[in-house]
């Protein structure tokens, strides 16, 4: 990769600034305000569920970075002191069993925390598992007018899986498909943090990243919700890896690895495609780098390059072809067209009731209300889309940035991703511990949400560290999971909201943030030996060229360094400007204990 190139420049800053903004703005949402689900009486006496938001703590926050760094600093120091005792031959030694080590505490632990509740199945996966185990009955209602898989077609990837599985593993056996979740999980853990050596070899982050990937459990609780989240992950993750082989050692088995990963992911759940665009950016970047960048244009691996993005698409077209195919021989019909998908665009940018683009029931209502009509279905969602936007650019102030404002911590800002949600209320096969169900429905949640909402701050921060410290990095591949991140934001920024949505986007940053935290670190390492090196050299003489030379290079870097701290000081005042305003109250500090909802006590459990 060229990196002295204007046009490597300009694509590794647009790439920064995006990043820093959304990230930045998710952070402030983080360090102001905390969204989880709670319920509100409604006029007629009625309880609905309602994502509620309350006040944070940033001086809290800010205090947990302070002990942080400091955590760091002396971290570094015991292993360095480590290293140049006998106990470091010792550590050394057992060093490579780390990472497997930390892959099979996964495993049990996944696999005891499935055994010890066994929950059945709930809300949509409910409704998936129970058509695949139909089919095995010979019922295939489900693909009736009116039916599940007549207006979601698009499902009928992971109700075949499960259909073949329940061949192996028998009928209505739900606790072996989370078993397998469980080895998916791990997969997911395991590609993260192997990524973390392509990202950035020889940093050696990769059990700092599983370590950490351990300690964020609410993927963990998604184990046993039997949707397309955990397993579609694992093999994005996979075509994510097998690129980034790629783009390091070019070998072409890579891009039919990749390629399949890509496919089969999507049978399993479409929102994948995100992780196929965000793959096919770099490809289409690496085309440019090796033709019309480099010194001498290298067409062969260039259009290697414009190859792997067709194996991409081609892969994604054939997998859904062949699983269409094959669910139309055992059901012995043809798929139905189902609802048009713009349906699901206008339902973002609608009000309902658990939040800002939940869930509502339009892409329904629509395609009843004209008699399962795809196509007149569809022209009523763009009008609606049409009417929806006028109203947001209206009074954009008041209408639509609040709303997106709401929706993005509807989705992205409850440090639990609603997994404790998605767990509350599902029937148990066995007696779950007391300990596990105090963590799930008791006091135990309420300390879970806490200690989450922490790490997720940190977390952001981590990313802005990253992005900050790294900015001049000379490897623009590094940020393709970044990008696959951005991707995610900006597709739901406008599709249906969930948290369970966004989790798998979310999770693709937690090595960033430990490589931003390390580079946090290194940082504090060079000004506390700056500062050392200034004092010595004032107790000492210097040469006159010695002193000379020094100069130089002072009046250099405060040239930049004088740019730098302006800028910063811009920014602090735009921001601090912005918390001011109440604009920032109703998208940013939001509280609705402010609207009557005592949400403060519902996220605390006060008062039961």
């Amino acid at each position: 990769m060229n990196q002295n190139t204007k046009f490597f420049r300009f694509v590794n800053s647009v790439i920064r600034l995006l990043l820093t903004g959304a990230v930045f703005l998710l952070f402030l949402h983080s360090l102001f305000s905390t969204s989880f689900v709670g319920r509100i009486i409604l006029e007629d006496g009625s309880v609905q569920e309602r994502t509620l938001n309350i006040a944070d703590k940033p001086l809290r926050h800010l205090i947990l970075f302070v002990f942080l760094s400091v955590s760091l600093i002396l971290a570094r120091r015991l292993w360095r002191a480590a290293k140049e005792q006998e106990v470091w031959g010792r550590i050394a030694r057992y060093g490579g069993y780390v990472f497997p080590g930390l892959l099979l505490f996964t495993l049990l632990a996944g696999t005891a925390y499935v055994l010890m509740t066994q929950f059945a199945p709930g809300s949509d996966p409910a409704k998936v598992y129970a058509i695949a185990m139909q089919w095995r009955q010979g019922d295939f209602s489900a693909f009736e007018e009116d039916a599940y898989l007549f207006r979601y077609p698009f499902q009928s990837g992971i109700v075949l899986i499960f259909y073949l599985l329940s061949f192996v593993f028998g009928m209505n056996n739900y606790v072996a498909l989370q078993l397998l979740y469980v080895v998916c999980l791990a997969f997911v853990y395991g590609l993260l943090a192997k990524l973390s050596d392509y990202f950035w070899p020889g940093k050696g982050l990769r059990n700092a990243v599983l370590i950490c990937l351990i300690l964020w459990v609410p993927l963990g609780f998604y184990v046993t919700y039997l949707y397309g989240i955990l397993p579609g992950m694992a093999l994005s993750l996979g075509a994510v890896w097998f690129a980034a082989r790629y783009f390091s050692e070019r070998r072409y088995r890579y891009i039919v690895l990749s390629s399949l990963c890509m496919g089969l992911a999507t049978v399993i759940k479409m929102n994948c495609l995100i992780y196929l665009v965000g793959i096919a950016c770099f490809l289409a970047y690496d085309f440019l780098d090796q033709v019309f960048l480099s010194k001498e244009a290298r067409w062969k691996k260039g259009m290697v390059s414009l190859l792997f993005i067709l194996c991409l698409t081609g892969s994604v077209a054939l997998c859904n072809w062949t699983n269409n195919r094959i669910v139309e021989k055992i059901a012995g019909q043809k798929l139905p067209e189902g609802m048009p998908m713009i349906s699901w665009v206008v339902m973002g940018l609608q009000e309902a009731p658990l939040g800002p683009g939940g869930y509502n029931g339009y892409i329904s209502n629509v395609f009843t209300d004209f008699r399962y009509d795809a196509g007149k279905a569809e022209e009523a969602s763009k009008e609606e889309i049409q009417k929806r936007v006028t109203w947001m650019l209206e009074e954009p102030l008041h209408n639509g940035i609040p709303f997106l404002g709401r929706k993005t911590a509807f989705q992205w800002n409850d440090p639990t991703f609603i997994c404790l949600d998605r767990t509350r209320g599902r029937q148990a096969a066995v007696s779950v511990p007391a300990f596990l169900n105090d963590l799930i429905n008791g006091r135990g949640s309420v300390r879970l949400s806490g200690l989450l909402n922490d790490m997720q701050t940190l977390i952001w921060l981590g990313v802005l560290l990253y992005l900050l410290l790294r900015w001049n990095s000379r490897n623009l591949y590094e940020l393709m999971g970044a990008v696959i991140f951005l991707g995610g934001y900006l597709f739901h920024l406008f599709w249906e909201s969930s948290a369970s949505y966004t989790i798998p986007y979310f999770v693709l940053l937690i090595p960033y943030a430990v490589c931003g935290m390390a580079e946090w670190e290194d940082f504090l390492e060079k000004q506390i030996a700056s500062l050392r090196k200034i004092g010595h050299a004032g107790a000492q003489e210097i040469s006159e060229e010695a002193e000379e030379a020094e100069n130089t290079a002072m009046r250099r870097k405060k040239t930049g360094t004088g740019f730098k701290v302006v800028f910063a000081l811009a920014f602090c005042l735009l921001v601090f400007a912005f918390i001011r305003t109440n604009l920032f109250d109703r998208t940013i500090a939001l509280n609705d204990d402010l609207q009557g909802y005592n949400a403060s006590d519902q996220f605390y459990q006060r008062n039961n």
